[in-house]
């Protein structure tokens, strides 16, 4: 019997219509691992901001254990973006093997036909309205309405913010480019939804790399991200470029028009400088996208030259 790809079935969750989240039960305290588009819209949460979020403080006040094999529980979410106050999600356990359940997942409480029929215009042109104002303040707040990372105006600020400290404290900057390989073709192949949650994907993979509370992360173009860390030197940097690029591979995100692998990869250019009245921020990012684009086509992925 034909057997769906997890891929797959991921895709189909992140174009599903209906709320989807799943918890880890084996994390200490359990976290969420997965929402859909559909969640974010509802909840007005980013995926950024829930993914590896504890479950329990979602909930609206104490929950208790589940004593049955489903249950129904109460999420606050986030007023910012005209959302309702909770969102009602059923939930269900999802087993490895028999016996105890390794994951929950929570699907938004359904209604009878009748009344779905009579609120799903209404509902998908406020969801409509929700999401253009969600992105219209995520550009008046600085962020990638794609990602939630900064936008590249808001990067190139607080860039230069740092460029004048380090200057002034004779510190070095390290900057990364990071750029999808064939970023177009997948789009092609899987459409917008899917290429941008394919981006939030990667976002999500960047800054889980970051260690430092000073490094910055943002959405350099369409298909381009750009890490800026302080005090580094050009081995560490592309060190950290290097296990990006190992954390982008191992999401496993199948590419059929990939020029580099069968899965989505990133290439990168790196550069370091320690800021002097002789150099400039446009050197820096001069240096990082040079060596971006003296890579050969047929590179392995992710590595920089």
């Amino acid at each position: 019997m034909f057997s769906l790809n997890k891929r797959i079935l991921g895709q189909a969750l992140d174009l599903s219509p209906v709320p989807t989240a799943i918890v880890d039960l084996k994390a200490n305290p359990q976290l969420v691992v997965y929402v859909n588009q559909a969640f974010e819209a509802a909840s007005g949460f980013d995926a950024g901001e829930l993914l590896e979020h504890p479950w329990e403080e979602m909930l609206t006040g104490h929950q208790g254990e589940p004593e049955d094999a489903e249950f129904t529980v109460r999420i606050a979410c986030h007023s910012r973006l005209g959302a309702d106050e909770q969102l009602v999600l059923d939930m269900l356990p999802l087993y490895e093997k028999p016996g105890t359940p390794r994951f929950w997942v929570g699907t938004e409480q359904q209604f009878s036909e009748s009344r779905l029929q009579e609120h799903d215009q209404e509902r998908d042109a406020l969801r409509a309205v929700l999401r253009d104002a969600r992105m219209h303040l995520r550009r008046m707040d600085g962020r990638d309405s794609a990602t939630g990372l900064l936008n590249r105006r808001t990067f190139e600020d607080m860039l230069q913010r740092d460029w004048v400290m380090a200057r002034r404290e004779k510190r070095s900057l390290g900057l990364i480019i990071l750029q999808v390989d064939g970023f177009d073709g997948y789009r092609e192949v899987y459409g917008r939804h899917a290429a941008d949650s394919c981006l939030r994907k990667i976002a999500h993979a960047i800054t889980g790399s970051l260690r430092r509370g000073g490094d910055l992360t943002a959405r350099f173009s369409d298909d381009q991200f750009v890490v800026l860390v302080g005090e580094t030197d050009p081995e560490r940097a592309a060190r950290l470029a290097s296990n990006i690029g190992e954390k982008v591979r191992g999401l496993s995100i199948h590419h059929p028009r990939s020029p580099v692998d069968r899965y989505v990869t990133v290439s990168f250019g790196v550069s370091t400088v320690v800021p002097t009245a002789s150099t400039s921020i446009d050197h820096l990012l001069e240096i990082a996208a040079e060596a971006l684009a003296e890579l050969p086509s047929t590179k392995e992925p992710g590595v920089t030259a």
